[in-house]
């Protein structure tokens, strides 16, 4: 696995185009716990894999994205981890990768977006042929 600290434009070097069951979309998940997260994040490697290309994972939960590991079939070493602080430039950004085609998935962990930054991504996957998958995390802290 890859690991990669962002803060600026140097995510549009890299680009994403997907090509799966929900192509040329927006897919939202919805996860309530960390063994569900684990195993979101090895069905996606799963699915996209089979492309040969990058899995970009902007913002993942270290602990259940360190358990693809232990999937022999999951090939880690074609996961970029992106870490980014900047919401308006991340955005912009994941603009420009999902037109570019580099990866099989574009995967956002835990983003506060609005109803119209959602619509904006949609549209971008459509435009760029690409799919774009939003984890939100909705596990309770005690």
């Amino acid at each position: 696995m890859m690991n990669i600290n962002i803060t600026n434009n140097e995510l549009d070097e890299l680009g994403c185009s997907l090509h799966s069951i929900k192509r040329n979309s927006l897919s939202i998940i919805d996860i309530d716990n960390e063994l569900n997260l684990s195993q979101q994040y090895a069905e996606i490697c799963r699915q996209y894999s089979i492309e040969n290309k990058w899995i970009l994972m902007i913002n993942p939960d270290e602990e259940p994205l360190e358990q693809l590991t232990n999937y022999n079939e999951i090939d880690t070493s074609k996961i970029l981890k992106v870490h980014a602080n900047k919401h308006n430039l991340v955005l912009a950004n994941i603009e420009k990768a999902l037109c570019k085609g580099n990866c099989s998935a574009i995967v956002i962990c835990n983003p506060l977006l609005s109803n119209e930054e959602i619509t904006q991504l949609s549209k971008w996957a459509e435009f760029g042929k690409t799919s774009c998958i939003v984890i939100r995390n909705n596990r309770q802290v005690h």
